[in-house]
Order: C-alpha cells, then sequence, then structure tokens
C-alpha cells in the first residue's frame, strides 16, 4: 500500500465541472485557475448590489444603479460600423429613461412591451438627456437562484462572468468542496475569525453585507498571516548571505559633504536620515535591501546618487535601472548633474544602444573604467559584466520580477547591496507585502520652496471648469499631462481612451495651442521624441496612457488630469 495521501476533490483540474472545455481551460489558466481549490480563491472583486434600488426619477449621470422599470416601447436596432444598436425606453411613475446595448441584438427578443424588470447599469449623460448602457436585467417574477449581491470575477478576453459564475456555483454546490481550516482554533477565537468553509463561500455568494464583512476579514487576515510568515523567512534567508561591506572612512565622508556642498540646495532631514541608513547598511557583512520611498519632487535620486559615489568612493561600481528608456534617460541626466564635480565615470545602457557602443561600453565596465551604469532591462543581460558591483539601484522595483532583480545581484562571492526607489504613496505594511523582505526609508517632507500638491475630484459635468484650469497653466507657460486608462475607445467598457481625449483637446477645446499623443503602441524612438519635444517646451498637453512614468520629471508640467481615476490601482 503506499502512503501517499489520497487526492481531494477540490485538487482535481476544472474540467471536471460541467462546461468546462478545453478552450475554457486554457482562459481560466491565464487566471491563475488549474484546479477546483483554484477556482474558489478566485475571490471577486467587486459585486453587483441589486438589493439596495433607486427610483427611476432619481437616476443620476455618472450613478451604478439598480431600478425597476417597464419597457414602453418595442426595442429598434440600428447598425454603425460593426456595432449594432439596441434602444428601448424604459418607465417607471411617470419617469422615464433610454436603454441601450451594443452587439446584443438576441435581447430584444426578450423585451416586450409593457414586460416590468429589475435593471442594473451605469447611468450616463449624452447632451442633456440621460441613458444606461448595456444594462443586466432580471425578471421579478423569476424564482430562480438570484443573489442579491452577484460576485464580479477579474477576466481574460474570451472569458465572461456568466461562465465564472456558473463554475463557482457548480463547485459550491458539491458535496465535496468543503475548505480544510487552516488556522489554529486559538487563534481564530482571539481574532474572532469565521471557519475558513464559511469565509469561502460568502466571500462568492454574500447573503448579507455582514456576511461579507466577517468572510473578508477572515480571507484577509489569513493572507496576511501567510505574507508576515514568509518575511520572517526571508529575513532569516538573508543573514547566511554576505555583501560587500564598505567601511565608509571619514575621508568617504568628507568627500561626499564636499559634493552636498557644491550643490545648489540642502539635504531635507529625510534625506539626510535616508542617506545615514544607507550608510549604516553598507557597513554591515550582510547585503543592504532597503526601500527608499517618497513623493515625486521630494529627492530620492539625490540620495540613491550619493549612496552610489560613496560605494564608487570605496572601489565599487554601482548600476542603476529603471523600467523604461524614457526614464533611464532622465536618470542618466539628474544623476551627471548630481554627481559632475565627483569626476566618476557614469555611462547610459538601454535597448536602443547601437551595437558598437554597447560593445566598447561592456569592455569598460568589465575593466572598471566605468563607475556608474544606468539603464533599463538591458543591463541584465548576459554579456553585461562587471568588475565589482557593489550598489543596486531599482526605480519603482514593482515593475521587474524577482528573478531580474536576482540577475543584477547573483553575480560574485558577494550579493551587492540593493536601493528600491518609489514614488508610490503606499502605506508601509502594503510597502512591507510589496517589496518584500525591504527595510523602508521613508522621505517625508519637501525641498524648501516646494508648493504642496492639491488634489480634486471632477465628474463629466465639470469637463468645462477643467479645459478652464487647462488654458490657464497654458497662458502661464506650465503644461498638463491627461492620463486615460485606454488607447482607443472600446465596444466592452465606457471609458475615456486617449484618442478620444485627443481629439477632442486638439480639435475643439485647445486647437491653436499644442497636443500630443503618447501611448504603448508607439515605437521607443517615437515616444522619446514626444518626451523631448515636451521637455523642450514644444507640447501644451501630452494626452498618454500610463506608459507616461510616476517619476518623470517635468518642473514646467504643473497639471495632471487622470479620466477615469477610479480605473487605475493604488500604483
Amino acid at each position: 500500500m503506499s502512503d501517499k495521501p489520497s487526492k481531494t476533490w477540490l485538487e482535481n483540474s476544472i474540467p471536471t465541472l460541467p462546461g468546462i472545455s478545453d478552450k475554457r481551460q486554457k482562459l481560466f489558466a491565464k487566471l491563475g485557475v488549474d484546479t477546483l481549490e483554484d477556482l474558489l480563491w478566485l475571490v471577486p472583486r467587486t459585486y453587483e448590489n441589486w438589493q439596495d434600488r433607486t427610483p427611476l426619477s432619481e437616476l443620476q449621470a455618472g450613478m451604478v444603479a439598480t431600478f425597476v422599470a417597464s419597457v414602453d416601447n418595442m426595442p429598434s436596432s440600428s447598425r454603425r460600423g460593426r456595432l449594432t444598436y439596441l434602444r428601448a425606453r424604459l418607465a417607471d411613475q411617470g419617469a422615464s429613461i433610454q436603454a441601450v446595448w451594443f452587439n446584443q441584438p438576441w435581447i430584444a427578443g426578450q423585451l416586450t412591451r409593457g414586460s416590468q424588470f429589475l435593471f442594473r447599469g451605469k447611468v450616463e449623460e449624452s447632451g442633456r438627456r440621460i441613458s444606461v448602457v448595456n444594462p443586466d436585467f432580471r425578471s421579478l417574477d423569476d424564482d430562480a437562484f438570484q443573489p442579491e449581491f452577484l460576485p464580479v470575477y477579474p477576466l481574460t478576453a474570451g472569458l465572461y462572468q456568466t461562465t465564472v459564475r456558473k463554475a463557482v456555483k457548480a463547485a459550491l454546490d458539491h458535496p465535496s468542496s468543503f475548505i480544510e481550516e487552516t488556522l489554529p482554533q486559538s487563534i481564530r477565537s482571539e481574532a474572532k475569525l469565521t471557519t475558513a468553509d464559511f469565509a469561502v463561500r460568502r466571500i462568492h455568494y454574500p447573503t448579507t453585507l455582514r456576511d461579507l464583512e466577517l468572510a473578508r476579514k477572515r480571507l484577509a487576515f489569513e493572507e496576511l498571516f501567510l505574507v508576515m510568515a514568509g518575511l520572517r523567512a526571508l529575513r532569516s534567508g538573508r543573514r547566511g548571505q554576505r555583501g560587500p561591506v564598505m567601511t565608509i572612512r571619514r575621508d568617504t565622508r568628507d568627500w561626499i559633504s564636499r559634493q552636498l556642498d557644491a550643490l545648489p540646495f540642502k539635504l531635507t532631514p529625510s534625506q539626510e536620515s535616508a542617506l545615514e541608513a544607507i550608510f549604516d547598511d553598507f557597513r554591515k557583512d550582510e547585503p543592504a535591501n532597503r526601500l527608499i520611498q517618497g513623493d515625486v519632487g521630494s529627492g530620492k535620486t539625490v540620495v540613491a546618487a550619493m549612496a552610489m559615489a560613496a560605494a564608487c568612493k570605496e572601489g565599487y561600481q554601482a548600476v542603476m535601472m529603471a523600467p523604461t528608456t524614457i526614464l533611464a534617460g532622465q536618470h542618466m541626466e539628474t544623476v551627471s548633474k548630481i554627481l559632475e564635480e565627483t569626476g566618476l565615470e557614469i555611462a547610459l545602457l538601454t535597448g536602443a544602444t547601437r551595437a558598437a557602443e554597447k560593445r566598447k561600453l561592456i569592455g569598460k565596465l568589465q575593466e572598471g573604467a566605468i563607475d556608474i551604469l544606468i539603464g533599463t532591462h538591458a543591463v541584465l543581460e548576459e554579456d553585461v559584466i562587471f568588475a565589482n558591483l557593489g550598489c543596486c539601484v531599482t526605480d519603482e522595483q514593482h515593475r521587474f520580477g524577482v528573478r531580474q532583480r536576482v540577475s543584477l545581484t547573483g553575480s560574485g562571492d558577494r550579493i551587492p547591496h540593493v536601493l528600491v526607489m518609489s514614488a508610490t504613496p503606499i502605506p508601509r505594511t502594503l510597502a512591507m507585502i510589496l517589496y518584500g523582505d525591504l527595510d523602508i526609508s521613508e522621505i517625508r517632507d519637501m525641498p524648501e520652496g516646494r508648493l504642496p500638491v492639491k488634489t480634486y475630484t471632477a465628474t463629466s459635468r465639470d469637463r468645462a471648469r477643467i479645459d478652464r484650469m487647462i488654458a490657464g497653466q497654458i497662458e502661464a507657460g506650465s503644461k498638463t499631462y491627461v492620463v486615460c486608462p485606454l488607447v482607443e475607445d472600446s465596444e466592452s467598457v465606457s471609458l475615456n481612451s486617449a484618442q478620444a481625449v485627443f481629439e477632442r483637446l486638439s480639435q475643439e477645446a485647445f486647437p491653436d495651442s499644442s497636443v500630443a499623443l503618447m501611448h504603448g503602441r508607439l515605437k521607443a524612438r517615437d515616444k522619446q521624441a514626444v518626451m523631448d519635444a515636451f521637455s523642450r517646451g514644444e507640447i501644451d498637453i501630452l494626452v498618454s496612457t500610463t506608459v507616461i512614468e510616476v517619476g518623470i520629471d517635468q518642473p514646467d508640467a504643473t497639471l495632471l488630469v487622470v479620466e477615469n481615476a477610479e480605473r487605475f490601482g493604488l500604483s
């Protein structure tokens, strides 16, 4: 007999469920769902609340609302290009609204005149009229399973909410779907936590808001508990690693002080504290792993530059890696200016570097003739070899995978010290999760003369006011960023695309101003050309997707407009 434990039902692959074809299995795999257990741990990102209903007369643009209404006329269909439009007027107690569905002609057969439904969707404004776009609907007489809180799952192209919901429901209804407990009873009692089985079932289909709160609390506690245990293991593992010991001698400190005195500004207390913490790290036998966190303009790059300079003064080389060519080029310019009195040899390496120039640069790097290398992912290539690497700086490190970071730090007997710069305003606890085993230095105070950032929220009704703010920036000689979630308009979501916003601003709102468009589909040299023109002051308004970098330093850019801000994550 085998001592191997028997396989549980939840360890089976998802085709165990009815309706999961090979094609759908591959789509689920893109979400990280391979087994039934993976499926049950696919936590909804939000919920459709069918419980709270709004009278039709109280609907306003921007709302995602649930309301009761009757079909007031027979749905009419029309086409424009590849899009099919289905329109119907919905009415209730003297109020009415137009409903529009895109590319769903079969809905016409379900909506008979006079029939009453429960509708749910986003209310939008066009001119002086409001409409509801692609609303879901339910029959008020349907006795089938209709939860008040309907889960909304993360998806991938080709996979639909109905498919995921059916699969999750089938898995939960199976008699062998019981979720085994993972936390000891003592911990659950002390933290007042529900069981794992209750939490998983209610996270998918909560019957009340209280159920949802209990489920979220349990799952969040467990995830954080496991993360903290993992962090402890990571830190324990670091104790066995050896880093380059830099004594930061008096002559090095005096030399750094002279470089700081040569700058046209003084370091803030936070910058000084961060630099001292780095020097303390450098003196230790184990490699530093430190996050330098601060808002844009707080002076993280100055701290990193002086840390790299100190490493070079101690006889080591340093490397700074950025996620894009644009940001790497900016770091090259900024660091060179900060360290121009040091006499250090600083070089730039990106994917755009010509082959002959790259071969020459790599040769100098191996000989130790280059002190600081600044670049993109190109610095990770196998033929890029350092003579004596002592310090690695990465910008917005969560853009890079763990393997890439190891590629930078894994050569030689000693692992170089690692510094990570991030402008992402994240809480300290979340920073620990994102950055794993890193110590954290926060630069809280801004340099003298730096004005505080003012943040406003606005809706589509405030468009004219926003245009006036942009006009004021142009008149004052300042520049504006406009960031959008999409490159082009989408049939599946109603969002402001970069292309549409660019056309409105350049053709309607500001035809006499210079408006440019940048997105990820442009070639690297074209993106660089746009940013160079923006830096030279030739562009008044830059419309972009998230290809624009958080850390980009453009002193003349004083206004940032974020379209559909709800679509952007914390980072």
